[in-house]
C-alpha cells in the first residue's frame, strides 16, 4: 500500500495482504506473537481485501502484546543506563532528526502508528498520542521528526514536527534538539529537566540571543534547546537555547531573504529599541527601522513611539543581501500628510499650530499630524527679542500666517507677527513730525537710546537730543525702563526709522557729538575765523623801520 493510498476502505483488487508490523519487545509472562511467527504465517489469497483499521489495530496489538511503546522505551533506557559506563562514543546509535512524511495508520491506546515509505520499503513508525492536540484522522498525512530507529524491532520512533518526544540516555546526543522545563536558576544559568527526567544545565550566555538580566521569568516554562554536551558517565547534559534560536533564525532568514522584495508590507514585532531606531522581527529576521522612518512627526526618542515586544506593521525600504541587512519603515505604511494636506494649505492664509519645540533661530510648529513648519525668530514679534521663550512657549496654540509652503521639499514657514498687522503701516499718521509721544527706553548705547513707542515701533534718541546742555553719558539722562515724552524729529517709514528728541526745539544741525562740544558747528566755524593767526611771512624783515617786516606795526605798538 502506497503512502498516498487510503487504508480504509480497502482498495479493491489488492494482491498482497498487509504484513504485520515487526515490533519486538521484552517478553512478558503472557505469551505474545513473535516477529518470526508473523513472518512464517502463510500468505492469504491474493483476492483477500486489504486489512481494515480494525485489522491493523489487531496486528499491532498482537505484535506488542501487553506492552506499550512507553514501556519499550523505558526498557531501552534501563538497558542503556546499565551499559553506559562501558559504552564508547563509537557505539552510540546515531540520531537522524530528519523530517519524514507518513500516513496515520492506527491508534492504539497512547500510541499513534504511522506508515513511512523509505528506500528499503515501507517502515512502521510510532508517535506518542500526547503530542497531538486531538486524535489524528486515520489516513491523514503529516510530517514527523525521526528521533531514532530500532533496527531490532523494526520501529522508527517519531515526534510531531515541532514536538519533542520522551528523552532517554540512549536517544540524547550532541546536536540533538530537546524540550526541557526550567526548574530553577543561579547566577551561572538555568537548571532544567528533560522530558525523560534527565537533569540538564544551560549557561547564562546560552539562554538567548541577547543578554538576559533576570532569569526568574524562565522558571516553570518549557524551552527548546540544542544539546551541546553529553556526559553519560556522570549524567551531565549541557543545553543551548541560543544555538537553537540561531539555527532557526538562520533557516528563516535564508528563506525570507530569497523571497523578500522592496516595498513589501509585513507584520513584525519589536525585538530591541536603541537610541537610533528599533530592530523589528519580521519572521525570524531582524530589520532596522531608523528613528527618522518611525513617524512623520519629529521623534525625540524611539522609545516614545515603540516598546519591546510591540506588534507593528512595516514596509521594506531597502535590502542588502550581501550584508544581510534590511531597512524598514513604519511611517511609510501610513498616508503621507504632506500630500494629503497639500490642497488645504495656501500661502498668505492663516492656520492654527502648536509649538512643539524651540531653538535659537526660531520655533517648530505642528500645523497637522506629521506636518511641521518653522516659525523664524524674526517672525515672532515686530519688536526685537533675544529668545523665542520671551513671547511663546512649548504647547502654546497660535494663529499664524503661511509665508511659504513646499510639500515636495517638506518645507513650510510661518509668521506670528504678521497676523496682528504691521504697526508701521499707519506710522506717519500716528507719529507726525514735531509731535510729542510717550515712549519707554528699551536699550542704551554710547551714541543714544532706543525707545519703544509701541510694540514693533522703535525710535532713536541721539545723545545730542537728550538735553539743552552738554551730555557726557546717555545714562546721565536715560536708563532702560524709563518712560518719558519724546518729540518726533523725523520719520522714515520705508527704512522704519524714527528720530526722537528730548529738546523742546531743534538744535543747530550737524552738531559735533551732540551736546558734547558745547557749541554748534556754525559757532565753532565763526570762532575759528576771528581767531585766525597772521601769516608768518609778515614777520620777515627783522627791525625794518619802514614797518614792512613788522606787518604794519610800529615800534610803539610793540612796546
Amino acid at each position: 500500500m502506497n503512502p498516498t493510498e487510503e487504508p480504509n476502505p480497502p482498495a479493491p483488487g489488492s494482491e498482497n495482504p498487509r504484513p504485520a508490523p515487526e515490533v519486538h519487545g521484552t517478553p512478558t509472562p503472557e505469551p505474545a506473537p513473535s516477529a518470526a511467527t508473523a513472518e512464517s504465517a502463510p500468505a492469504e489469497p491474493t483476492v483477500t481485501p486489504a486489512p481494515t483499521a480494525a485489522d491493523l489495530d489487531a496486528e499491532v496489538q498482537a505484535a506488542l502484546g501487553d506492552q506499550s511503546v512507553e514501556q519499550l522505551m523505558d526498557q531501552a533506557e534501563a538497558a542503556a543506563a546499565a551499559g553506559a559506563s562501558d559504552a564508547s562514543p563509537e557505539e552510540e546509535q546515531p540520531v537522524h532528526h530528519e523530517i519524514r512524511r507518513g500516513r496515520i495508520s492506527a491508534i492504539r491506546g497512547e500510541d499513534v502508528f504511522v506508515d513511512i515509505s523509505g528506500d528499503t520499503g515501507k517502515l512502521q513508525g510510532v508517535v506518542p498520542l500526547q503530542q497531538f492536540e486531538r486524535a489524528p484522522r486515520l489516513g491523514s498525512i503529516m510530517d514527523f521528526v525521526v528521533d531514532h530507529i530500532d533496527e531490532g524491532q523494526g520501529l522508527m520512533f517519531l515526534s510531531r514536527e515541532g514536538a519533542i518526544s520522551r528523552t532517554t540516555w540512549d536517544t540524547i546526543h550532541k546536536g540533538s534538539v530537546v524540550e526541557a522545563r526550567v526548574t530553577g536558576h543561579n547566577k551561572g544559568g538555568l537548571e532544567l529537566e528533560l522530558v525523560g527526567r534527565i537533569r540538564a544545565f544551560m549557561p547564562a550566555s546560552q539562554v538567548d540571543l541577547h543578554h538576559i538580566e533576570d532569569f526568574e521569568p524562565f522558571v516553570g516554562t518549557k524551552v527548546d534547546a540544542t544539546v551541546t554536551e553529553v556526559d553519560r558517565k556522570h549524567k551531565k547534559v549541557m543545553l543551548s537555547r541560543r544555538a537553537f534560536l540561531e539555527h532557526a533564525r538562520k533557516a528563516s532568514k535564508d528563506k525570507l531573504m530569497a523571497t523578500l522584495e522592496v516595498g513589501a508590507v509585513l507584520d513584525g514585532k519589536v525585538s530591541n529599541v536603541m537610541d537610533y531606531g528599533a530592530f523589528i522581527d519580521i519572521g525570524g529576521v531582524d530589520g532596522l527601522c531608523h528613528v527618522s522612518d518611525m513617524s512623520y512627526q519629529h521623534v525625540h526618542k524611539p522609545g516614545d513611539i515603540v516598546k519591546k515586544g510591540q506588534d507593528v506593521q512595516v514596509k521594506v525600504l531597502k535590502i542588502d543581501k550581501g550584508k544581510g541587512r534590511i531597512a524598514l519603515g513604519m511611517k511609510q505604511v501610513q498616508p503621507d500628510p504632506w500630500e494629503t494636506r497639500a490642497g488645504d494649505i495656501r500661502v498668505g492664509e492663516q492656520v492654527n499650530g502648536t509649538v512643539i519645540r524651540t531653538a535659537n533661530f526660531g520655533a517648530f510648529v505642528s500645523v497637522a499630524e506629521g506636518v511641521e513648519a518653522l516659525l523664524p525668530i524674526s517672525e515672532i514679534s515686530w519688536k526685537r527679542i533675544n529668545k523665542c521663550e520671551d513671547v511663546i512657549s512649548v504647547g502654546q496654540v497660535l494663529q499664524l500666517k503661511v509665508l511659504t509652503f513646499d510639500p515636495k521639499k517638506r518645507k513650510m514657514s510661518l509668521s506670528l507677527k504678521q497676523v496682528a498687522g504691521d504697526p508701521w503701516a499707519d506710522a506717519v499718521a500716528k507719529y507726525a513730525e514735531d509731535s510729542w509721544v510717550q515712549g519707554k527706553v528699551v536699550s542704551v548705547q554710547d551714541f543714544g537710546a532706543f525707545v519703544e513707542l509701541e510694540e514693533g515701533v522703535e525710535g532713536l534718541a541721539h545723545i545730542s537730543e537728550l538735553s539743552e546742555q552738554r551730555v557726557k553719558l546717555v545714562t546721565d539722562i536715560l536708563n532702560v525702563g524709563d518712560e518719558k515724552n519724546f518729540r518726533i524729529k523725523t520719520i522714515d517709514t520705508d527704512k522704519r526709522k524714527i528720530a526722537l528728541s528730548l529738546r523742546k526745539e531743534s538744535g543747530p544741525k550737524g552738531g559735533d557729538r551732540g551736546g558734547r562740544g558745547g557749541k554748534g558747528q556754525e559757532e565753532v566755524k565763526l570762532f575759528k575765523t576771528t581767531a585766525k593767526k597772521q601769516p608768518k611771512e609778515n614777520l620777515k624783515g627783522g627791525m625794518d623801520l619802514g614797518g614792512v617786516g613788522l606787518g604794519g606795526l610800529s615800534m610803539d605798538d610793540l612796546k
